[in-house]
């Protein structure tokens, strides 16, 4: 990421000015100077005294260093005009087909012109992973003692159980999936699924995705297949998003699934270098958030048929309400009761689609003081109300 040439870490090389007055203009001497755009820099300019960029047309990265040979280059976003100090070696790039720019300098000044050993890389920022489309997005509930058969298929299948607790294999070795894990099969790779004695919720989506890095080995997913993926607070967010996004029908849902999907894969791709990066310190703060948290939302689980409280989790877990407020921020990004809400319609959704209860049953058991209030909130969460919901899915 860049900074602008108007930030506060610009100054050590110089600042942005407003504008150069005509006297001192008149004893300038100006330059234009045309940079096109490139991948790569080989070439520095230092003058010996003050020098100032002003841009006639297009726009550009400015690159800036102290020592381009051997230290840091820093990169910045080029504003309309910009003074640089005496003695700092500067190079441009243009941001589209060309950029133009006047250069001046004072009469009398020294230019050296460093030409690099290595000429430095600099490419945009581009998409590394893919998932070029979903073939199929369907919620499942499993009941209890249920076997699928073994298949294998030309696409990936992501698996996310939401609720309960789902059996594999994967080309012969056992898997267990529990609770908010989720397992990826690959193309071609032979799986089957089976539950125990109770029901299991679970998403699965089968997408083709792919690899645009250059020089990426064509198997470069194997490190994600075949294994149990944990409970992670940011993947976990992104496909309960991807369940509410596949019912919702609102427009660009599917490009927004897509793009949910995308960022899950990567997620998973960077989980095993940041635990690698965290100190064992930090980590053991992070579990103990994270275990306190999963506590607090198993509590709630349990009460999800009773009026619950944010004081009586405070009390139930001996923590003050504003410490309450500060691990749901930042754990899920919303307060308590926002979540404690999103739980209840989420449990609704689960019992619409179990085909067991009324909709005046469901508002009823979880709580609601009036099925208007129930059918506002749903609504208002999923833009379609528990009714249209439950004749969609049957």
């Amino acid at each position: 990421m860049q900074n602008e040439t108007t930030a506060e870490a610009f100054r050590e090389y110089g600042f942005a000015y407003k504008r150069i007055s005509d006297e001192k203009r008149e004893s300038m001497i100006c330059q234009t100077i045309t940079a096109a755009e490139r991948s790569s820099i080989s070439r520095f300019l230092k003058f010996s005294c003050d020098s100032y960029l002003e841009v006639r047309s297009g726009s550009g990265l400015l690159l800036v260093s102290h020592d381009p040979q051997e230290g840091r280059i820093d990169r910045f976003g080029l504003s309309q005009r910009v003074h640089i100090r005496p003695n700092i070696y500067f190079a441009l790039i243009a941001e589209g087909a060309e950029l133009t720019v006047s250069l001046y300098v004072e009469s009398g000044h020294s230019l050296d012109a460093l030409l690099l050993d290595t000429p430095r890389e600099y490419r945009p920022v581009l998409p590394q992973v893919r998932v070029r489309e979903i073939h199929s997005c369907c919620y499942r509930i499993r009941t209890p003692d249920h076997r699928f058969r073994a298949e294998k298929h030309p696409f990936f299948e992501l698996v996310y159980v939401d609720a309960g607790v789902l059996h594999t294999e994967v080309e012969g070795v056992s898997r267990t999936v529990s609770e908010r894990e989720m397992i990826l099969y690959g193309p071609g790779q032979l799986h089957r699924q089976y539950t125990g004695g109770e029901s299991v919720s679970c998403l699965s989506v089968g997408f083709y995705m792919e690899n645009l890095t250059p020089g990426m080995s064509e198997r470069w997913y194997e490190v994600l297949l075949g294994k149990v993926h944990p409970y992670n607070k940011k993947t976990h967010g992104l496909l309960k998003t991807l369940i509410q996004e596949s019912s919702a029908g609102t427009p660009y849902a599917d490009s927004l699934m897509r793009c949910l999907l995308t960022e899950t894969i990567i997620r998973l791709l960077q989980s095993g270098y940041a635990a690698s990066a965290v100190s064992p310190a930090a980590a053991a703060r992070q579990n103990y958030k994270d275990e306190l948290f999963e506590r607090i939302v198993a509590y709630v689980e349990s009460k999800i048929y009773e009026p619950l409280t944010v004081a009586e989790i405070c009390q139930q877990f001996s923590m003050s309400r504003s410490s309450l407020q500060l691990l749901f921020k930042n754990t899920v990004g919303q307060s308590p009761k926002r979540f404690i809400n999103d739980m209840k319609l989420e449990k609704s959704r689960q019992m619409l689609r179990e085909n067991k209860y009324t909709v005046s049953e469901i508002s009823l058991k979880l709580g609601y003081s009036s099925i208007h209030y129930f059918s506002n909130a749903f609504n208002q969460r999923y833009h379609i109300s528990p009714s249209e919901y439950a004749k969609r899915i049957y």
